[in-house]
Order: C-alpha cells, then sequence, then structure tokens
C-alpha cells in the first residue's frame, strides 16, 4: 500500500514539475501576487487632498490648517473662501475631504470648551474619505488636547501593529488566500486531467483503492502548497519588514491541516467535472463566496447572523486567525488549539466527503 501511494505521489509531482513552464507557473504567480498585493489591496490612504474653509484668523486655525499641510498622508491643501467653492472642489473630485473651520473655533479652544468642526467627505469614495476624515479628526484632537495639557491628556497605543501598517495585515492573509488558489486548483484538476489525457480509467483499474488515491493526489498539493508559503514567507519578511513573532512549526501545522480542507473540497468538485474547463469553473464557484465569507473583505461579526455561523463553517476564515496571530501576536501551538481543532474537523468532513465520491467514482 505504502509504495503505491508513493508512486502516485512521485507522479503527481513529476506532472507538476516535468516541464519548465510548470514549474514557472507555480513560482512566478506566487512571487508577482506577494509584491503586488501589499501595494493595490491596501486601505491606506496616503494622498489625501483636503479643502479647508476657514472663517476663524486666529491662531490655533492657523496652526491647525498647517498641521493639515505637515501631515504625510495629505498631499495637497487648499483652500476656499466659500462653501459653494468647497462643494464644487467636491462636485469635481478635487479633494476628497472638505474642512470648515468655524469662527468661535479658537476662541471655543481657548475656553477650554468643545471646539467643532464640520468634515464634509465624498460619499462615492466612502471607504477612503471616512479613513481621510479619521486623519482629519485625529489631527484636530491633536491640536485640542496640546491646547488642553494642562488638564491632562490621554494616550492611544495600537497593539501588534503600532504604526497601523495595513500591507502587514495584507501579507499575513496572503498565506490563506494564495494557499486556497494552489490547494483548490490542483485538487480540482486532478481527475478532470486524468479523464481529457484518457488516463482516467487507467488509474481505475489499478490496484489502488480509493483512499489510497486520496492521499497520493492530496500529499502533493499540500507539499506544493507548503513551498509556496515559504516563499511567500521570505518575501513577507526580507522584503517587506513583516515581522514574525510567533511559532513557524504552529504556521506550517495550521497550512498542512488547512490545505486538507481544502483539497477535499476540490476533489469532489473534481469528481463530478469531465473537463478542466468544468473543474476551474467549480473551483471559484466555491473560492468566490469563501473569500467574501471570510473576514478578509469586511469583518464576520459584522455579517447577519446567519452568515455568521456560515462563515465559522469556512477554512479561509480560520486561517487568517492563526497567520495574523503567528506573525504579529505572537502565537504558538497552544494558542491556536481551537483553529487547528476546527481545521481537523472541517478537513475529516472534507476528505470523507471526497473518499465516498471517489469510491463511487471509481466503483
Amino acid at each position: 500500500m505504502i509504495h503505491r501511494i508513493i508512486a502516485l505521489i512521485i507522479k503527481e509531482l513529476q506532472e507538476q514539475f516535468s516541464t519548465r513552464r510548470g514549474v514557472m507557473v507555480l513560482i512566478v504567480p506566487i512571487l508577482m501576487q506577494t509584491m503586488l498585493f501589499p501595494f493595490v489591496a491596501t486601505q491606506d490612504v496616503t494622498h489625501c487632498k483636503v479643502v479647508v474653509l476657514c472663517d476663524d484668523s486666529g491662531a490655533p486655525a492657523t496652526e491647525l490648517m498647517q498641521r493639515f499641510n505637515g501631515a504625510p498622508y495629505i498631499t495637497d491643501v487648499k483652500r476656499v473662501y466659500s462653501e459653494k467653492e468647497m462643494t464644487d472642489a467636491l462636485d469635481s473630485q478635487q479633494c476628497m475631504v472638505g474642512v470648515h473651520i468655524p469662527s468661535d473655533f479658537s476662541r471655543c479652544l481657548a475656553r477650554g470648551e468643545t471646539a467643532r468642526l464640520q468634515v464634509v467627505c465624498d460619499g462615492l469614495r466612502s471607504n477612503s474619505s471616512q479613513i481621510a476624515a479619521g486623519y482629519i479628526t485625529s489631527i484636530a484632537n491633536g491640536l485640542a488636547e496640546q491646547n488642553a495639557s494642562r488638564l491632562g491628556g490621554s494616550t492611544l497605543r495600537h497593539l501588534y501593529n503600532p504604526t497601523l501598517n495595513y500591507r502587514w495585515f495584507i501579507l499575513a492573509c496572503l498565506f490563506g488566500m494564495l494557499g486556497m488558489i494552489t490547494s483548490m486548483n490542483i485538487s480540482c484538476m486532478a481527475l478532470a486531467r486524468e479523464r481529457e489525457a484518457g488516463t482516467y480509467e487507467q488509474l481505475c483499474v489499478t490496484p489502488l483503492g480509493a483512499a489510497e488515491l486520496l492521499i497520493g493526489k492530496t500529499v502533493p498539493a499540500t507539499l506544493i502548497l507548503l513551498g509556496q508559503c515559504f516563499i511567500i514567507l521570505l518575501v513577507a519578511t526580507c522584503g517587506f519588514g513583516l515581522p514574525l513573532h510567533g511559532s513557524v512549526v504552529a504556521l506550517y501545522g495550521a497550512l498542512a491541516i488547512y490545505s486538507l480542507s481544502l483539497t477535499g473540497i476540490g476533489f469532489a468538485i473534481s469528481a463530478f467535472c469531465k473537463t478542466q474547463q468544468q473543474a476551474f469553473v467549480g473551483m471559484y464557484c466555491f473560492a468566490l463566496p469563501a473569500v467574501l465569507l471570510s473576514g478578509f473583505i469586511a469583518p464576520a461579526d459584522n455579517m447577519p447572523e446567519f452568515l455568521q455561523w456560515v462563515s465559522r463553517c469556512n477554512p479561509i476564515y480560520y486561517i487568517f486567525i492563526v497567520t495574523r496571530g503567528v506573525f504579529m501576536k505572537g502565537y504558538t501551538l497552544s494558542d491556536i488549539t481551537p483553529q487547528l481543532s476546527a481545521f481537523a474537523s472541517i478537513a475529516a468532513i472534507t476528505m470523507s466527503t471526497a473518499y465516498i465520491v471517489l469510491k463511487i467514482k471509481k466503483g
């Protein structure tokens, strides 16, 4: 039995690495996506344009405008002299945020009263403009705290990601995102490729049982996934400075079980597909909802309650918890025990389903 499984594993690896093109397909996309994602899939707003309508000639108002000009994430501050000019600038998308400093701003600060600003955001760019409005609010709060320092102030700390570097968040998530594509792609194409090549019937008459076939095709996908994750690890830590505070053993152990949970789904899809094109479509029919329910785009806790329950059955949801925790919180094996248990449960269900489907199809 062991010899048959090893022979099948070697055959699968040879198919993946037999040509230069096959090797390039496994390596180049991973490198390109790891280097591109942190720059393009980011919610950081670093080129914010602001228009300011200032009705106050006091020193605090002038200092506030100077702070806007000196902020590293605000690239252009334009002063306007009427509400119509500010509205026109927002309408023509010349700016992302408009700020109105009222005439009593400096007087309220001098009296220790609450000084108010009006911040007008471009609703068509809702996410970016809200982040930019947060920058404006932070700058204004800094000025207010400085003026009221004699009364005592408050300090703000961001744990685990002190500089709020969104690239770290993206890079930690890439292990789950790109790992899903690799595992699903290899497992979904496994049987469909055999059918197109005309070797599926030969595979069915071999002494290989359904379990041996499943293991022989699962192990190569997991090995390739772990190899690609090593490339992502090198680029993320050496190229982008992503800190690795936790255990590499915990990270790779979670990735291995994560791969098993996905390959089971992939084999179940592949068993019902006659061509690689059908398998490819089936893979993305699963992948897109899985990513949406994972918490990558929006927190899963913000979803309706029944979708939160669905997301708890999603392996990608748990891998994001693991990778972020290992890199930025210093998680070890003991810290990710709940996630490993979830992976094991999902893998047991998906692999059992794939085994039953393969056994029916083979028998």
